[in-house]
């Protein structure tokens, strides 16, 4: 990938690896203070990251019919309820413009799957974030910079723009940044970033503005409907960063699982020759 001078990082489960936040944020979604419902779910969210749930990471759930969708480059194919079993339905409802289709790319993915099951209002969800996301820069103490992968991002003297863009709105991510040491590593830092959309209108005007083709962006992210797949269909690189089995079948240019290989890409990608 020597020919990249635009790199697109995404936050949440690239920057960071880390599961503790899962119990907490359950715990806030249902305010009733049961923890067995906690618990049940906690089980729930466990089992799906494993592989070992039905539901799949790499799967799109159906807010509308409260079902699992596997399918092909984004389109539907079929669907199936929270026990596996089919579901019949006309798949050609399902759309992406209308917000029907929530990816499960990571952790959090499986608990908005979750939250859209049981019916969490997106008041609550909103708060319940922004909560864990306090508990996550304050007293979790499980969120640590990662040296390797923070040095490699500064070291990328070859890139001519780094682009931070997340999803999370500004008041749970700007503090959450500094948390991981990565105050002033992008040269860009988009908050409420409303990828995929908002990814595709970044980066054409940037192209268009700087004179830079599609073949000179790398997208890193786990969340590969988000960050991999309006990339690769623009003619740019993808680097899915995902330590779990995923049941999306779309090839990348190259899977990482952990931050330490990340961090090793990063480097190699600085070191190749022009």
């Amino acid at each position: 990938m020597k020919e990249i001078r635009v790199l697109v990082f995404d936050l949440d489960g690239t920057l960071y690896q880390d599961e503790n936040f899962i119990r907490p944020y359950l715990t806030y979604l249902f305010q009733d203070g049961d923890e067995s419902v906690v618990s049940r779910w906690q089980t729930e969210t466990e089992r799906i990251l494993k592989g070992e749930h039905p539901v799949k990471v790499g799967h799109f759930f159906s807010k509308a019919h409260k079902s699992g969708v596997r399918h092909k480059d984004g389109q539907p194919l079929s669907l199936y309820d929270w026990e596996g079993m089919d579901v019949e339905h006309p798949i050609e409802s399902l759309r992406h413009s209308e917000g029907e289709m929530h990816y499960i790319g990571d952790s959090w993915g499986v608990l908005g799957a979750i939250a859209e099951l049981v019916g969490i209002p997106p008041a609550v969800r909103s708060q319940a974030f922004l909560s864990v996301r306090r508990d996550m820069i304050g007293n979790l103490n499980s969120i640590t910079p990662h040296e390797g992968v923070n040095a490699a991002i500064r070291g990328l003297k070859s890139i001519r723009h780094k682009l931070l863009m997340t999803n999370s709105p500004e008041e749970a991510a700007v503090g959450f940044v500094a948390k991981l040491g990565l105050e002033n590593a992008f040269d860009t830092v988009v908050y409420g970033g409303n990828k995929p959309d908002g990814l595709i209108e970044y980066l054409r005007r940037y192209m268009n503005e700087n004179g830079i083709a599609p073949g000179q962006i790398a997208s890193i992210g786990d969340n590969a409907w988000n960050e991999l797949y309006p990339i690769k269909r623009m003619g740019g690189r993808t680097v899915l960063v995902s330590r779990y089995e995923t049941h999306d079948e779309e090839a990348w240019d190259l899977r990482i699982r952990t931050l330490d290989e990340l961090a090793a890409f990063l480097l190699q990608l600085e070191s190749d020759p022009e």
